[in-house]
């Protein structure tokens, strides 16, 4: 545990970003020859999401600064005995408290610690699973290592509740008149499904833009000559949403949902399709033309996603869901 990033972002507490990348190629070299950091196709920013999506950290992309949350669970919505994983900050007594409670109640509790294989990077911290024979028992663990959660329901049900919709965040935006900045600048393709440089004639359209000296990035939805601020992923879906893009996929049999891996789902919906398993999602490559999605697209999968889940996934983001075989 001692050598991955949320032990020692556990005792640091908060970082800027530039820092985190720091401590990040350290941790790398430490554990990696050279020859295996250049093959090494995740990130750091991909860690950070990650890190991010499973309620370890919140991050204030405008300042720049990582916080850890404080050490949390989520109850996972599973049909049998209840199941918590671990979220937030940890620390070796808790982990050494965990594996000797586990040891020592092996009849009333089973602890686990298992990798995320769609990181395939040690960096990354252990998912922690807590199976108990009753809630009764799960809230005496709880308590013993002064975890804040709640025991009545599925983290992810309350997640995808608290979540605005797009027609939400359509009604909150405020246009204004304004004279666009002479910044680097890209522009979300609806068709393309990503930010490049073009010249866009449409009416609506999303652009972000690059602060040439703080190199920091803004994201503006334009309807005609005004313009608001808006959170990029929320931006995408609200694009795709005005033409409709048919790009979400799911698959009734094996409850898998998924979307294209270059349009991550907004913040709190991430994290409820993640936490349906607490795994991360992992990803896949579309072997045939789904909707809108051709042939050989890289897409995201979530497991364990129950259809009434995605449907609601999908109401907030106002797409239709399609059949696919995942």
């Amino acid at each position: 545990m001692s050598n991955d990033i949320l032990s020692v972002l556990s005792v640091i507490g908060s970082i800027k970003f530039e820092k985190f990348r720091e401590v990040y190629d350290i941790l790398l070299k430490h554990n990696f020859d050279q020859d295996e950091q250049q093959r090494l196709l995740y990130s750091y920013y991909d860690l950070l999401s990650d890190l991010e999506t499973l309620g370890h950290c919140e991050v204030d992309y405008v300042n720049r600064q990582i916080y850890i949350c404080p050490p949390s669970f989520a109850l996972l919505p599973s049909r049998g005995l209840p199941k918590i994983i671990l979220a937030g900050s940890r620390s070796e007594n808790m982990i050494k408290w965990l594996i000797r409670l586990g040891n020592k109640h092996s009849d009333k509790v089973n602890v686990t610690f298992s990798e995320h294989f769609s990181t395939k990077n040690p960096l990354f911290p252990q998912l922690i699973c807590i199976e108990a024979k009753s809630v009764g028992v799960l809230k005496k663990v709880t308590q013993g290592i002064r975890l804040e959660g709640n025991l009545k329901i599925a983290a992810s049900w309350n997640l995808l509740a608290a979540s605005p919709s797009i027609n939400d965040i359509n009604k909150s935006l405020i246009y204004n008149k304004v004279v666009e900045p002479n910044w680097k600048k890209k522009t979300f393709s609806h068709e393309r499904l990503y930010f490049r440089e073009f010249e866009c004639p449409d009416e609506i359209k999303l652009v972000n833009y690059t602060n040439p000296i703080s190199q920091q990035q803004y994201t503006w939805i334009w309807k005609g000559d005004k313009a608001a601020p808006i959170d990029r992923r929320w931006g995408r879906y609200t694009i795709l949403n005005h033409y409709k893009t048919k790009i979400i996929l799911y698959d009734q049999i094996k409850q898998r949902f998924a979307i294209p891996s270059i349009l991550p789902l907004p913040q709190q919906l991430g994290r409820a399709a993640t936490l349906c398993t607490g795994y991360l999602p992992r990803k896949k490559v579309l072997r045939k033309q789904v909707g809108d999605l051709p042939e050989n697209t890289n897409i995201t999968v979530y497991d364990g996603v129950t259809e009434f889940m995605a449907l609601e996934i999908s109401k907030k983001l106002d797409l239709n869901l399609l059949n696919a075989n995942l």
